[in-house]
């Protein structure tokens, strides 16, 4: 088997068949779709079946499971997949045409490590596009001798797992999962993925549709956002370690995150961080102080306390001022 297709499924009524439509019918006798059904609440199974049904001729496995979250759904689908290579595609989203044209043939060149390509993000219907996703930064195949031919990837921070056909042996042979129930998962696998390949192959080109709502989880605040994030910088603070050469190209990585918790602390009336989350994001930073400025390093080695200023500004209604001093001090407003 060449590809397996992961499609994990939560209450996906909606889309889930427009998703299956765009695969199904152009999948070869040598790929899988694994749609991981984690336990939904509507009528997401029965859409399922129906479409099992209307393309029997296809290898579509369907698991059903108690719901576990988005992570352990993946990890599932990774458990039992058969292929080589592996695509990883939302419920809600969609394959491009071209998707087919341009990834299989490519699948015969075992050297290839991962499949990179961009993405296009839409509202409702696929002629409204809300946003461009540049996710290749390489062009074609590319051999990497070091760590730092990946810097470009690294700075771009576009880890969405979506965008991407993995070799699977590098999941298997490197112990590398998707961490249940954490948000953020992207962030923090992906990167370790790439410090582990060896060759990859670019397409600029959009292969698939990002669907955008409103309401996701990535457009709401919770306070799992916070303690999530900081779960992902000891992550990247624990491959700096297995590998000192990755500290500058990390770097690009745990500044957003860090740059996101406290627009977070500020923007949410709600926000809480305890102090034992905030000595561990401290230690988390810690292994990249080197990289900062000196003004960051100085908020780093005094984290709590300037963190705490974050909150009363907040409480004190001026987080409206606050985000824009933030961003300007930071002088990175594309990484918020």
């Amino acid at each position: 088997m060449k590809l397996s297709i992961i499609i994990p499924c939560y209450n996906s009524a909606e889309f889930i068949e427009e998703c299956l439509e765009s695969v199904l019918p152009n999948i070869q006798s040598d790929m899988e779709v694994i749609v991981v059904n984690d336990g939904s609440t509507d009528n997401s199974n029965d859409i399922i079946i129906k479409i099992a049904h209307r393309y029997p001729d296809k290898n579509l496995i369907i698991i059903n499971q108690d719901n576990a979250g988005l992570s352990a759904a993946r990890n599932k689908g990774l458990s039992i997949a058969s292929g080589e290579y592996i695509s990883l595609l939302d419920s809600d989203d969609l394959f491009d045409q071209k998707f087919w044209s341009e990834v299989p043939h490519l699948l015969n060149d075992s050297s290839i490590d991962i499949i990179e390509f961009n993405a296009e993000q839409f509202e409702n219907e696929l002629s409204n596009i809300v946003e461009h996703i540049d996710c290749a930064v390489f062009s074609g195949k590319k051999s990497i001798y070091s760590i730092e031919q990946l810097k470009p990837a690294f700075q771009r921070c576009k880890w969405y797992p979506w965008a991407r056909v993995y070799k699977k042996s590098l999941f298997l042979d490197n112990n590398i999962e998707f961490p249940d129930g954490r948000l953020y998962e992207d962030m923090s696998t992906i990167p370790a993925l790439y410090l582990k390949y060896k060759c990859i192959f670019g397409i600029n080109k959009s292969l698939v549709w990002y669907r955008f709502h409103k309401k996701s989880i990535t457009q709401t605040f919770r306070q799992k956002d916070i303690s999530d994030l900081v779960y992902v910088a000891t992550k990247l603070s624990s491959l700096s370690k297995e590998n000192s050469e990755a500290i500058k190209i990390i770097f690009p990585t745990i500044q957003r995150i860090f740059n996101f918790i406290k627009y977070n602390l500020v923007k949410n009336k709600h926000a809480k961080f305890s102090l034992s989350e905030q000595r561990t994001l401290q230690k988390a930073l810690m292994s990249f102080i080197s990289e900062f400025k000196l003004s960051r390093k100085i908020q780093i080695l005094i984290l709590p306390v300037y963190l705490n200023t974050l909150v009363r500004i907040r409480k004190n209604n001026l987080y409206e001022l606050a985000i824009p001093t933030i961003l300007v001090f930071q002088g990175q407003l594309g990484l918020i």
